[in-house]
């Protein structure tokens, strides 16, 4: 009986340790992505040229990041998307999570007082 019950576990006890060690990857990536959002907003906000804004994304957000920028009259909202996988290796292509930030920053031109 013990065999059935340890040839359940062990697998199982298995997998959860891979997407443990993982996990670590997945929130430096959101980091990542909020730091890379954060920095863009607040280059916009001060009409910096989109092109520094691009540049400071490409290298703070993970590889493959997606940037979108809204503009209204007074704000910046700029949203940092990636994706990342938990799993190591060529097991990274099986699973893969979609981490994001957005970053709302004041227009330095948008006349408040």
């Amino acid at each position: 009986m013990v065999t059935v019950e340890a040839a359940i576990a062990v697998p199982a006890l298995i997998l959860a340790g891979v997407l443990a060690s993982g996990a670590p990857a997945v929130v430096g990536a959101q980091i990542a992505c909020a730091d890379a959002a954060r920095e863009a907003a607040l280059l916009l906000a001060r009409d910096e040229p989109a092109a520094q804004a691009a540049a400071v994304v490409a290298s703070l957000a993970p590889r493959g990041a997606t940037v979108s920028v809204s503009r209204a009259p007074a704000t910046v909202d700029v949203a940092v998307r990636a994706q990342v996988s938990p799993l190591p290796g060529p097991l990274a292509r099986v699973v893969t999570l979609e981490v994001s930030a957005r970053s709302v920053a004041v227009r330095e031109s948008a006349g408040l007082p």
